[in-house]
């Protein structure tokens, strides 16, 4: 599930040297979709931003697609915080749980 944001983060492309501020549209735990700059295609990155009581979310992934109003990356790691603010917005990861066999 994806929840709407459209809050100002800090983005850094891997092979760049300065980070570029952009517009986090909306989140999950597996992805997310920015807008205000084009990426490189597939680009690694990583983005973070402050909650208001100064803890810092942090994640990373790729970029997965490209479009006319921005791009959608792959989250493949975070830090706790990050995790925390998400379960937070809209509960926790859901689990999958093996089919039993039926004797």
């Amino acid at each position: 599930m994806r929840v709407p944001l459209g809050m100002p983060v800090r983005v850094h492309f891997a092979g760049r040297e300065m980070p570029v501020t952009v517009e986090l549209r909306d989140v999950s735990h597996g992805g997310c979709y920015f807008r205000g700059v084009t990426p490189p295609s597939f680009a690694r990155l990583a983005f973070g931003f402050v909650l208001p009581e100064r803890r810092v979310c942090v994640a990373g992934g790729r970029v997965l697609r490209i479009d006319n109003n921005g791009f959608a990356v792959v989250i493949d790691r975070s830090n706790e915080t990050f995790t925390n603010f998400l379960n937070d917005l809209s509960g926790p990861v859901p689990t999958i749980r093996a089919a039993r066999s039926v004797a």
